[in-house]
Parts: structure tokens; sequence; C-alpha cells
């Protein structure tokens, strides 16, 4: 009897949870208005049904990818900071239950601010403040976002690639422009001349957002025996759900977010007041230019480029393969693995990726990255390529021991060659290496992303004698010097960010060694881009020179962060015992200083603009 009425104290606050669920701040009437519209009925609803997915969900970075500004959301702890933004102050102070800032903004629009903290987005990487500006549901972001790993506060700017002189964060109006598409649901942005009245559905990326609006879906399943007869049919037509669709509309819900896209010029004027036309399971192409390099001399990319000529290269390398982190669709698409057309075996994202674990638990694994188990080795490419399960086949076709570093499917084909949030990403087209990619290119290659002490010469031969491809003609420089070091000193700013991200990723460093890295990473603590100073600063401390990073700071002016660097070349050389090494610029007493200065004398100084 006592296991009884346990039994129906558990259902009946179950119950009481589905029924009433926690009461919301009262809605600001300056910030986006939360109000499900069009049939869209809230994932507080899906819940109600759907109790396992619904807690998957919510335990993912997905759900907070935007929330209110409240004490428990906001991953600083503070009552009030006073911080520095470029010399000026940035003061954020909680007053009861709500965070206000004062500040003087620059840019375009510059006034003196005190407003209130309305919003946030992002809780994984970086966390971005955004203010109500007064005009109506009007948001800006903060001068200053938290970087959550290392919890400090840096300018915004400062962490994308992006020329130094770059220093006011976006306009006002931003957020209802642009960042809402992707960092909420069912979005309205309801906005003209003199009017801003964006509504959303739901603040974060919410079971609507892959599932299309759910009203239809509720109404017509409010009888148990067609959910039971719904359930074993597998599908459900009132419901778009990517788990049963074909590949190619299973990817494209994920590519309204994930991908480099134009809305359609029909759609325009409709957007401004009802926002995106695409839902799950339409074709997204129909709505959207997704674009790739097949696509430039589509309209809407000419028309892109006429307002901002930088456009195409703030997203892609030259050829056409991305080179930004979160557009991962734009990349799948050109992979043979996707556009092959065989359906039974076409690649799409949940190939590898899954939204709600099989077995309902979201570990900090799974919420990094959001991998199927065991989707993180060569599994997620033997699934389809079974011929390589065998050690011997995988051996015969990577030419390394299988287990090896070498025989890891996605350090070859899926190389680190995009970057995002101070940090590289692994590209999502699936290519082979080819030496002469990047000398058309400025990509670096995925065998020199592990092997940064060797040259391309070694590595067009490697692949000539493993693979059968035909070598290029090299110059001086890209026989005989190693490639780490040539992009550390010689890349444009994206490259060298990448290069120094590589030199303290433990893949290269177990295949490359690492005793010879740190002249070559101190050159760059006083890099005019910041994030790559920040790259840098991070590998030291990864090979173990952060006892010479002391006082750093990475957004110091060159003249502060210059003697760091040489401080850590001063102390690296007290303790080199490598003897020489030609191909990495290094003698029996340390740097070839007249070499290592010729190629540094050759960095590629072309602006780069690489802000996701």
């Amino acid at each position: 009897m006592l296991a009884f009425r346990i039994a129906m104290v558990v259902v009946a606050v179950a119950v009481a949870s589905f029924a009433f669920p926690p009461t919301p701040r009262e809605p600001s009437p300056t910030a986006p208005l939360v109000l499900p519209d069009d049939g869209y009925v809230g994932s507080d609803t899906c819940r109600k049904c759907h109790p396992g997915e619904h807690a998957t969900w919510h335990d993912s970075y997905h759900r907070t990818m935007s929330q209110t500004a409240t004490r428990a959301n906001v991953l600083a702890s503070f009552d009030r900071l006073e911080l520095d933004w470029w010399g000026k102050p940035v003061v954020l102070e909680w007053r009861g239950e709500q965070l206000w800032t004062m500040f003087v903004r620059g840019g375009l629009q510059p006034a003196a601010v005190e407003r209130p903290i309305e919003q946030l987005t992002g809780s994984h990487h970086l966390q971005v403040l955004w203010y109500s500006t007064g005009n109506g549901r009007e948001l800006a972001p903060l001068p200053l976002c938290f970087k959550v790993e290392e919890r400090i506060w840096l300018p915004l700017t400062a962490v994308f690639v992006l020329p130094p002189e770059f220093r006011d964060p976006p306009e006002p109006g931003a957020w209802s422009q642009s960042c809402s598409g992707c960092h909420a649901t069912n979005v309205r942005p309801r906005l003209d001349v003199g009017r801003n009245d964006t509504h959303v559905g739901e603040l974060g990326i919410a079971c609507e957002s892959c599932h299309g609006p759910g009203g239809k879906h509720v109404a017509s399943n409010q009888d148990p025996l067609r959910r039971y007869e719904a359930r074993m049919r597998g599908a459900d037509p009132t419901m778009a759900n990517p788990g049963t669709q074909l590949p190619v509309r299973s990817a494209q819900a994920c590519g309204q977010c994930h991908a480099v896209s134009i809305l359609r010029q029909q759609h325009h004027d409709a957007w401004r007041e009802d926002g995106s036309p695409f839902r799950p399971g339409m074709d997204l192409h129909a709505t959207h230019l997704v674009v790739g390099a097949q696509d430039r001399d589509a309209p809407e990319l000419r028309r892109e480029l006429a307002k901002n000529p930088n456009f195409f290269a703030s997203s892609f390398w030259s050829d056409g393969q991305v080179r930004l982190s979160g557009r991962e669709f734009s990349g799948l698409r050109q992979s043979p693995c996707y556009a092959h057309g065989d359906v039974a075996r076409q690649m799409d994202c949940a190939s590898c990726h899954e939204m709600h674990p099989d077995d309902g638990v979201a570990t900090p694994a799974w919420r990094s990255g959001q991998l199927r188990a065991g989707m993180d080795g060569n599994a997620a490419c033997t699934q389809c390529h079974a011929q390589f399960e065998a050690p011997a086949a995988l051996q015969a076709h990577t030419r390394h021991a299988p287990g090896s570093l070498g025989s890891a499917c996605q350090d070859c084909h899926m190389p680190h060659t995009s970057v995002g949030l101070m940090k590289a990403s692994r590209s999502h087209q699936i290519t082979s290496p080819d030496v002469g990619v990047e000398l058309a290119t400025g990509r670096p290659n995925a065998c020199n992303l592990c092997h940064l002490d060797r040259t391309l010469q070694w590595t067009a031969e490697q692949l000539q004698a493993g693979w059968g491809n035909e070598p290029p003609a090299l110059d001086a420089d890209q026989r005989d010097v190693a490639a780490g070091a040539r992009w550390l000193l010689t890349g444009d700013a994206g490259v060298r960010l990448l290069a120094a991200w590589s030199f303290g990723w433990a893949p290269a460093r177990a295949t490359a060694g690492d005793g010879w890295m740190a002249p070559y990473l101190g050159r760059l603590l006083d890099d005019p881009y910041y994030v790559v100073r920040f790259a840098a600063a991070r590998s030291l401390r990864t090979i173990g020179h952060g006892g010479a990073l002391v006082g750093y700071d990475f957004l110091g002016a060159a003249t502060q962060t210059r003697p760091f660097g040489e401080a850590v070349m001063q102390q690296w050389a007290s303790n080199w015992r490598g003897g020489s090494a030609p191909a990495l610029l290094l003698g029996e007493r340390g740097v070839d200083a007249p070499a290592f200065a010729r190629l540094y004398a050759r960095r590629d100084d072309r602006k780069v603009y690489l802000a996701e």
C-alpha cells in the first residue's frame, strides 16, 4: 500500500510539472516578445507527450543559444563589475533581478548608454549580452562578452579574425535583422522605418526549429488511439521529423542555420514582417541561396557583394570551401558523400550527430558536439565505407598503422581548416589531401596539419608514393621549410590562427614533436590580430611555456606584448638541445635568425574578415 501511495505521489508530481510549468518573468516591453504564433505552440507543449526528447533538448546548448538575462542564466557571477573596453569603462550591475549596463557607445550611433540587459546569446564558448536601446524592442550587443572556458571578459570584436581597428560591436538592431534567425525559434522581425517590434515563438533553438510548427500535430493527437497508431507507423504527417525524412530534407533542417545562405529576393518584403518562409520538411533551396563555389554568378550573391565586397571572402576559401565554423551544411552539400545521389547511402547530419541520445542521457561529451555514440572515430566513415573497417584494409588505404593517429579518417578527410570561437574546427566538406589545393588557395593541407615539422615537398612525395598524386612545382620555401613554420610566419591572419591552434593540438604535437615550437608561437604574441595572439599564447601554455607569459595581456599594444615574445624565445634558446634542423630554421645554437626574419617579412598582411 505504501509503495502504491509513493507511486501515486510521483505520478501526481509529474502531472503537475507538465500542467503547471514555472511562471516566466514578466515580459519586458523593450525586449523581443516571446509569443508563439503561426501554428507554433512552444517546447513545454511538446514535453507533455515527449518527456525524454524534451529532457535531452533541455540539456543541450541549442536550448541556451538565446535566453532571458537572469541571475541563473548569466554565467559570470557578480553584483557589480567595472570592465575595461579599450581604455573605456563598461559597468555591469544587478539592480534587484534586472541586470543593467552603463558605458559610452561608439560606432555610427554614438551615445551614452544606461540600459537594462535583456537577453543572452550563447553558453558554451562565448556569452554575448544584449541591452535594449529603448527604441521599441531593438537590442544591441554589449561591447564585451564572456569567454566561458577561461572565464574572462573580452572585447566582442577581439574574438573574431578582424583587423585590429575594428573595435565597435555590431550596430543596434543586429539581433532582429540577422542574429535572431538562427538563435531563436519562429522569429517575426516586424521591422519597418522607425519600428522594431520583434516577436519570437521561443528563445533559443527549440523543438519547432527542427520539427516545424506543432499546432496541427497537437490538435491531431488528442486521441490516444491515434497517437498509438502514428507511433506504430513510425511517421506522422502532421509533423516534420528529420529522423524519418529523406537525408536531403533532414540535412536542410540543420542547414537553415548551419550554412552560408541568402534569402531569395522574392521573400524579402514578407520577411520583414513574418520572418523566414522556410519550414522543416521544405526544400531549403527554394527559399534560400545556399552559397557555394558554383553560385558566384547567382543574382542573390551579386546583390550581396554589391553591398559587401568582402561577403564571399569572409566565409569561404577562394575555391569555395567554407572557412568559418557553424556553416557545416555549406560544406556537406559540396561533399561527394552527400551529393552522389544514392539515397540509401547519402550522408546527412544525422549520419554522425543526434539531437536526442538513445539512452536519454545528455553527457558532457554529447553536449559538446552532439555526436552519436561511436561517431568520434572511424566508425563514422566505415558505417558506409565498410571496405576499410578491417585493420589490414585500413592500413593499406591510410599507409598508417591501425589505431595510430594517421589512421583517423577525419584527420585526413575533414581537417581543421575552419575557424570560429577563437579556435579551429573541422571542415565538413569531405576532401582528400592535395598539395595542389594548398598552392591554389593557401588552405593548409591535411597531412601537414599533423606533420607540422615536414615540408610541402615531403608531403608531395608521400602523396605520390602512397596514392599516385602527381607532385606540383614548388618554390624553394615550399621545398625546404616545414609547412607549420611557413604558415605561422607567412600566412594570412586566418592561416596563422589555424597554425597557432594546431601547434597546441595533441595529435600534431605527438606527430611533429613540440620542442621546436616556442620561438614560432612567441613570434605571434604581438601579431596585429588579437585572436591570433590569443591562440599562440594558449598553445604556448599547452607546450609548457606558460611561465614566460605571467602578466601577458593579448589585448595590449604591440610594445607591451613584444617583450613577452622575446622572453619566450630567450627561455627556449637557453634550453634548446635539438641540434640542427634546417627545415625548422634551427641551427645548433637555436633559431637561424636571418632565415626566420626573411620569411616573417613575407607575412601576408592583406586584411582578413572572418566573423561568425
